[in-house]
């Protein structure tokens, strides 16, 4: 059976934190329209040195070409985690449900929505002022 890769592999944030609190976005990046499913992959190659500080990492859409809405809400990162990786798949066939604007929760939901521009937004804690983390999100388009 031939392996066919389908569409690349896109970077959509590689960020180092400085120390504080941070609430930031990555520049929106557009992925192939012909793709029916794309998975998120977080690498974190290095956290802060305290288990006080921590990383709340989302990947957002727009599905109607000005809101940004939550798709998935990776785990939380302590500052004493360490390196992690964490995946996830979003579905174009997945059914989804009404909602609202309510925030998901860190590691248990993602929305199956697919949009045209795609970003990464995250919120870092610093428990006092030395915080610090390393950390990547890709987009792997099927």
């Amino acid at each position: 059976m031939l392996n066919k890769k389908v569409h690349d592999v896109v970077t959509l944030a590689s960020v180092t934190t400085a120390a504080g609190a941070v609430n930031a976005n990555s520049d929106a990046v557009t992925l192939p329209a012909s793709m029916r499913a794309v998975s998120f992959v977080l690498d974190v190659s290095a956290a802060a040195t305290d288990v006080g500080d921590t990383l709340d990492v989302k990947v957002q859409t727009k599905i109607d070409g000005t809101n940004w809405v939550d798709v998935i809400h990776f785990t939380q990162v302590l500052g004493n985690g360490g390196t992690k990786r964490f995946i996830a798949k979003l579905c174009a066939s997945t059914a989804e449900t009404l909602f609202s604007d309510a925030t998901l929760a860190a590691g248990t939901t993602v929305r199956h929505l697919l949009g045209d521009e795609w970003r990464v937004n995250h919120v870092q804690v610093d428990g006092d002022s030395d915080a610090s983390f390393t950390f990547t999100v890709k987009a792997c388009p099927m």
